[in-house]
């Protein structure tokens, strides 16, 4: 039997907390969601300015991020490159992931606890922002 960590409410605000200090330097408007590993929803935090189609959008990308134990960006590669056939993943989940740059698992000692995902902004922005939001994960 194999024992697995859970994120808990004090995780989330840490991990979001790191976004938002990250959003801050960018000024970036944008939404953040944290999911645990089955893709529920633990935390959503919409910044001030930040539309409400990117707290939807957050959602999905923390979902597909963590569903898929991957990045959501390489996702996005491979459905722009040799794999568009991944688009139907989406589809298989029951509810909303999307496969867009800003979706990130969080991971700990090979599991995962669940996956951030950011939108509002450019891809590279909002990647950089989930990034972030890993530095508060224990090592």
């Amino acid at each position: 039997m194999r024992h697995q960590p859970h994120l808990e409410l004090a995780d989330c605000r840490a991990i979001a907390a790191a976004s938002h200090r990250a959003a801050d330097q960018q000024q970036a408007c944008v939404s953040i969601a944290i999911v645990d590993a089955g893709g529920h929803l633990l935390l959503l935090e919409r910044r001030d300015g930040s539309s409400p189609a990117s707290a939807e959008a957050s959602i999905a990308k923390a979902r597909m991020a963590a569903l898929n134990r991957r990045p959501t960006a390489a996702l996005e590669a491979s459905i722009n490159g040799e794999r568009p056939a991944l688009l139907q993943l989406a589809g298989l989940f029951g509810q909303p992931a999307a496969a867009m740059a800003g979706g990130l698992p969080l991971m700990l000692e090979n599991s995962c606890l669940g996956g951030i995902g950011v939108s509002g902004m450019t891809p590279d922005v909002d990647s950089a922002i989930a990034a972030a939001g890993l530095t508060a994960l224990p090592r």
